[in-house]
C-alpha cells in the first residue's frame, strides 16, 4: 500500500502524474491519499479556467490523475451516529481523556482536527520563545488570552488587552528579539490559521477581538506545574467582567487560585443585586478568609430565600461544622421545596444520632421523591423471620434447644434446606434471565420496577447487559456448589449479594409457602436445623461488607480509597470489582460458560 498525506504536495511536475498511477496499479499497489477539500477544489475545471495560463498548466496535470479516482468525501464535522459512538465510548470509565476533551472543546472544528492540529500549536507555542528567530511578543500574546480564560473570561478578548497584557510574559533577555517583532507580526502569527484548522488565537463575531484555541488552554491548565495567574491579568479580568455575566466564574476561579480578595470582590456586588448564588460564593468565601466570622449574614439570607440548592449547600457545611440543629433546619427547608436529596441527607443525620424512626421516616419521603439511593436502602435483603412456634420443622429444633457441643460436627447446611435453597437460585435466575432480555442495556431509574436487577445497590444501575449477565451466572454459580453436593461458597462480592437475596427469598417460602416447600422437599429426612436460615447467613459469608452499599450512610464505602474502606479492609465493591475473586477461596474455572 501506498499512502499519500496531503495529495498536492505530490501533484507536482515530476510527482505522481496518469503513467506513474497506472504503474503503481498494474503492480497491484493499493494507492490511497489525503487531501484537504479546499485544495481539491483547487483542481476543478471551475477553477482551472480562472488561473493564468501557466499556473492552469501546471494543476491540469493533477487535475488528470484526479479524474483517474473515486473521491470519499469525509465531513470536518461528524455525524449524529459517529457522535453517538463516541458518547458510548465516553460512557466507559477507561475512555480516552483526549476524546473526553476534544468532544467538550471542539466547537465549530471537527474532533479530528482538533485532535491532530492541537498538539502541534501547543508544541508550537511552547518552542517559539525560545528559538533566535522566534516570536517571544506573540507567544507573550498568546499566554495573556490563555491566562484570562484560565481567569474564567470566556467572552472575545480585544486584540488592544492582549497587546497590553504580553508585557507581563517578557523578560529583560527578550529585548533584542522583540525589534524584530512588532505588535502587528506578533498579533498577524498567533492569529494565522495552521494546519488547516486555526491558529492559536480563534477570530470571533466581534471584530478585532480574539478567543485561545481551545486545546492550549486545557494542556497549559492541566500542566504539572501550571504557571501562575499574574496580578495584572487578573485584574484585566475583573475589568472585563464587570457588569457582565462574567463575575461570577472570574470570582470562582480566583477562588480556586487562592485569590480570596480578588473572589470577595468579584461576588460582593452581584450579592449586593440580590445574586443568591454570588451570595452562597461570597459566604464561603468570607468563612474561609475570616474563620472566627464563619457564619455570615449572606448565609442566612440564602437559607431563607435561596433555592433548594443552596438551602441543601448551606446544610452539608453546617454538618461539616457541627452545627446539626442548622444543618438539619437547612435540609429541612430543602425538603420542603420537594428536594429529594436533602430529605435523605435529613435522615443520614437522624440515623447517626440513633433516631431510627425518624431517619426512617426522611428516607421513605426521599424514596417517594425519586432518590435512587434511598430506594435502594428499602431492597436491601434480610433473612424473612416468623412468629415463634411457626418455623417450619419446628418439630425436630427449636430455637432454645441446647446442643451437646462435644458431640457437635462441622455445621452443614441440611439436605431440605439444601433443597429449598437450590430452588430459590433456580427461580431467582430464570427471573433474573428474563428481566434480563427485558432490559438489555438499558439503565435502571428510580421508578423502576424490576424482580432482580432493580433491586440491587442505586450504584449498579447503570451497567450494561454484559455486567448484568455475569451478576445472573453467579447465581447459576452458587447452585452448582449445591448441585455437587457442597456448600454455596461466595468467592466474589456478586456471589455474595447472589447468595442474600436467595436467603431472603428461601426464607419466605418456608414462612408462606409451607405447601409448595413440602413438595419440593419430598422424600427428604427432617433434620435438626432444618430452615435455620439466619445460621446459614451467619456461615456461609465471610462477612457481610456488601450490605454496606445499601446503607445511605455509607455512600463512597464502595471505593477502595476510600479511608474507612482501608480501615475495615473492605476492598473494591465498585460495580467493576464485583466479580473479582476472593483470595482465600479456591477459583471457579475461568473458562466456565454461562447457563442461562
Amino acid at each position: 500500500m501506498l499512502w499519500l498525506d496531503d495529495l498536492d504536495r505530490f501533484l507536482l511536475p515530476g510527482g505522481l502524474d496518469q503513467g506513474m498511477l497506472s504503474a503503481l496499479l498494474e503492480q497491484r499497489v493499493v494507492v490511497m491519499a489525503t487531501m484537504r477539500s479546499e485544495m481539491y477544489g483547487n483542481y476543478s475545471e471551475r477553477a482551472l479556467r480562472g488561473m493564468d495560463a501557466d499556473m492552469a498548466s501546471v494543476r491540469r496535470l493533477g487535475s488528470r490523475v484526479l479524474n483517474l479516482i473515486e473521491p470519499l468525501v469525509l465531513d470536518r464535522q461528524w455525524s449524529e451516529t459517529e457522535m453517538g459512538r463516541l458518547r458510548a465510548h465516553l460512557a466507559n470509565p477507561n475512555s480516552d481523556n483526549r476524546l473526553a476533551d476534544a468532544a467538550h472543546h471542539h466547537g465549530v472544528h471537527g474532533i479530528a482536527e482538533y485532535l491532530a492540529a492541537g498538539p502541534k500549536l501547543l508544541e508550537e507555542f511552547l518552542t517559539t520563545r525560545r528559538q533566535p528567530k522566534g516570536h517571544p511578543r506573540g507567544a507573550a500574546l498568546v499566554q495573556a488570552a490563555i491566562d484570562l480564560a484560565r481567569a474564567g473570561i470566556s467572552t472575545p478578548l480585544p486584540a488592544k488587552t492582549l497587546l497590553d497584557l504580553s508585557t507581563c510574559y517578557l523578560s529583560a533577555g527578550d529585548a533584542s528579539r522583540l525589534q524584530a517583532e512588532s505588535p502587528e507580526q506578533a498579533l498577524v502569527w498567533a492569529t494565522e490559521t495552521q494546519f488547516g484548522v486555526a491558529g492559536m488565537l480563534v477570530a470571533t463575531d466581534t471584530t478585532e477581538a480574539w478567543r485561545p484555541f481551545d486545546y492550549l488552554v486545557d494542556a497549559v491548565a492541566s500542566a504539572v506545574e501550571a504557571t501562575t495567574i499574574p496580578d495584572e491579568v487578573w485584574e484585566a479580568a475583573v475589568t472585563h467582567a464587570n457588569g457582565g455575566s462574567e463575575l461570577l466564574p472570574v470570582g470562582r476561579s480566583a477562588f480556586r487560585f487562592g485569590r480570596l480578595v480578588l473572589a470577595e470582590r468579584c461576588f460582593s456586588p452581584l450579592a449586593a443585586r440580590g445574586n443568591h448564588v454570588a451570595m452562597h460564593d461570597l459566604g464561603f468565601t468570607q468563612r474561609e478568609r475570616r474563620p472566627e466570622h464563619t457564619w455570615s449574614s449572606w448565609y442566612r439570607t440564602v437559607s431563607e430565600t435561596g433555592t433548594p440548592l443552596q438551602a441543601r449547600a448551606l446544610g452539608a457545611l453546617h454538618e461539616i461544622e457541627g452545627r446539626w440543629d442548622e444543618a438539619m433546619a437547612c435540609y429541612e427547608r430543602a425538603a420542603d421545596q420537594g428536594d429529594a436529596l436533602a430529605m435523605r441527607l435529613r435522615g443520614v443525620i437522624s440515623q447517626r444520632h440513633r433516631q431510627n424512626d425518624e431517619a426512617h421516616k426522611w428516607y421513605v419521603r426521599a424514596a417517594e421523591g425519586g432518590d435512587a439511593v434511598a430506594i435502594a436502602f428499602f431492597n436491601q435483603p434480610g433473612i424473612y423471620r416468623p412468629e415463634m412456634g411457626h418455623e417450619l420443622g419446628s418439630e425436630t429444633w427449636g430455637p432454645n434447644v441446647e446442643w451437646d457441643e462435644e458431640d457437635e460436627e462441622p455445621w452443614q447446611m441440611t439436605a431440605r434446606t439444601s433443597r429449598i435453597l437450590n430452588c430459590n437460585l433456580e427461580i431467582l435466575a430464570d427471573m433474573a434471565h428474563a428481566e434480563l432480555n427485558e432490559l438489555g442495556d438499558q439503565p435502571i431509574s428510580p421508578n423502576s420496577f424490576g424482580i432482580f436487577f432493580a433491586l440491587l445497590p442505586a450504584s449498579t444501575w447503570n451497567q450494561p447487559r454484559h455486567w448484568r449477565r455475569r451478576v445472573l451466572r453467579a447465581l447459576d454459580d452458587l447452585n452448582e456448589d449445591i448441585t455437587l453436593g457442597r456448600s454455596p461458597q461466595p468467592r466474589c462480592a456478586a456471589e455474595e449479594l447472589a447468595l442474600h437475596f436467595a436467603l431472603e427469598s428461601a426464607s419466605a417460602m418456608t414462612c408462606d409457602e409451607p405447601d409448595l416447600v413440602a413438595e419440593f422437599t419430598q422424600g427428604l429426612p427432617e433434620q435438626q436445623g432444618d430452615y435455620d436460615w439466619g445460621v446459614c447467613s451467619d456461615l456461609l459469608f465471610q462477612d457481610h461488607d456488601v450490605l454496606f452499599l445499601y446503607d445511605p450512610m455509607m455512600q463512597g464505602l464502595e471505593h477502595p480509597d476510600n479511608p474507612l474502606n482501608q480501615r475495615m479492609g473492605i476492598g473494591d465493591l465498585r460495580p467493576e470489582g464485583w466479580f473479582e475473586e476472593f483470595g482465600n477461596v479456591s477459583p471457579r474455572d475461568p473458562s466456565r460458560g454461562f447457563t442461562h
